[in-house]
């Protein structure tokens, strides 16, 4: 299943036919005619070209990770702002969203209901004025959706999800990744997420591009409300999130 992964991916399927090339071109040289040889060395110089110059990385990777962290830092002020101390609950699509939200509640403790939350929702106050929270859509969500032209996380089951998520790492967006159940919740580890320099506070709170991806994707895959319950870090590269699950009602 992760070799069909990594196969999806253009710029892996584009090495692939460098390396057939070079064997090819090696191949001519067992009968060196003249032409052969000249079919071999433009076999040879063409294979070497799609394996080290061809990529689809087509703006350096400093300055998405500046648009990223640009984004990051409007949501921490937000979350400052309004003196929210809730870790994030990612909500999956609803008949009012019509994509997936992190909710973030104003205390970490004595939250017993997520209010009604709409797709024009961003700050959430009851009519007694009654600061509830804030509404932002995942710092992941533009990325995500990128990946899932290539394969789709929706009613995924447990197996096939901790398959899927090796895409993650076919991409090179992370080393390595590991999503395994708890007696009360979930643990996913990350290695060395890209776009990832937040400190443990945000990570529980309006994590990463990179992390909240993969936490978006569980989202999709199960269609059930996650609660970030705790996070650690360490030393900037590896990130252990530990979930808890919220099975939707059904009407």
């Amino acid at each position: 299943m992760k070799f069909r992964l990594l196969i999806n991916q253009s710029y892996i399927r584009t090495k692939i036919i460098g390396i057939i090339l070079i064997i090819i071109g090696i191949s001519f040289f067992l009968n060196p005619t003249s032409l052969n040889i000249k079919l071999a060395f433009a076999s040879i110089l063409i294979g070497l070209f799609m394996i080290f110059m061809i990529t689809e990385k087509t703006i350096p990777q400093n300055l998405s990770n500046a648009q990223m962290e640009g984004d990051i830092n409007i949501a921490e002020k937000l979350i400052s702002q309004m003196n929210l101390e809730g870790n994030a609950i990612f909500l999956p699509k609803s008949d009012t969203l019509s994509e997936e939200r992190i909710f973030i509640p104003p205390n970490k403790l004595g939250i017993i209901k997520i209010p009604n939350i709409a797709d024009n929702n961003i700050f959430l106050k009851g009519k007694d004025n009654v600061n509830y929270g804030l509404s932002l859509p995942p710092s992941g969500l533009k990325l995500l959706e990128e990946i899932e032209k290539n394969i789709d996380f929706e009613n995924t089951n447990f197996k096939s999800l901790e398959e899927k998520l090796q895409i993650f790492v076919g991409i090179d967006l992370l080393k390595s990744i590991s999503f395994k159940k708890l007696k009360n919740g979930w643990r996913l580890e990350i290695d060395k997420p890209v776009f990832c320099n937040n400190g443990q506070s945000l990570h529980m709170q309006y994590p990463c591009p990179t992390c909240s991806a993969v936490i978006t994707a569980i989202t999709r895959s199960f269609n059930k409300k996650i609660r970030i319950y705790y996070v650690t870090t360490y030393e900037g590269q590896k990130v252990t999130y530990y979930l808890n699950f919220i099975r939707l009602k059904t009407s």
